[in-house]
């Protein structure tokens, strides 16, 4: 997708079609607001990978789970959480971040150690985690499925540099 505007659309439907999945279940307007709010995160997440709204709020949520981290005094969580604030400075674009199977393991394992750590509020987690995947996952599919596809039949024209070459 050409900018992040695409991919919020692409999350909020996303997390429409899974809230209407999950009708049976009646949640609160805060809730739904907050399953809201991870499926946003979630469509922004895969480009923390370059300089993108995605990172800008990835680094701003970093940098207050590190103040908070210090405050604690948890400086082994804050150690483990550095090596993996850096890990999108290190690969490139439309890499690992762009991959379904890195994206579930990384929602899955972030699911699990928080629970271990929050072990009252497992379920909830579960869901915000469903959220998150899905708008994730709305992110990677807009951008190696629906974009190409789109360009093939000459619907979205490619960006022209500054100088001119595709």
């Amino acid at each position: 997708m050409p900018n992040y505007r695409g991919h919020v659309i692409g999350g909020s439907i996303a997390y429409a079609l899974l809230l209407l999945v999950l009708s049976s279940y009646c949640v609160s307007l805060t809730t739904a607001f907050e399953w809201f709010l991870c499926a946003f995160a979630g469509a922004l997440f895969p480009d923390i990978d370059t300089k993108s709204r995605g990172q800008k709020y990835f680094y701003w949520l970093m940098l207050c789970i590190f103040l908070l981290l210090i405050l604690k005094e948890r400086l082994d969580l804050l150690a483990v959480l550095s090596v993996f604030a850096v890990a999108p400075l290190l690969v490139p674009h439309r890499g690992l971040f762009h991959r379904v199977w890195f994206i579930t393991f990384l929602v899955c394992i972030s699911w699990v150690f928080v629970s271990a750590l929050f072990p009252h509020y497992t379920r909830p987690l579960f869901f915000d985690s469903l959220f998150f995947m899905t708008g994730a996952l709305s992110h990677i599919w807009l951008d190696m499925h629906f974009v190409p596809r789109m360009r093939s039949l000459n619907i979205i024209k490619r960006r022209r540099t500054s100088w001119g070459k595709r």
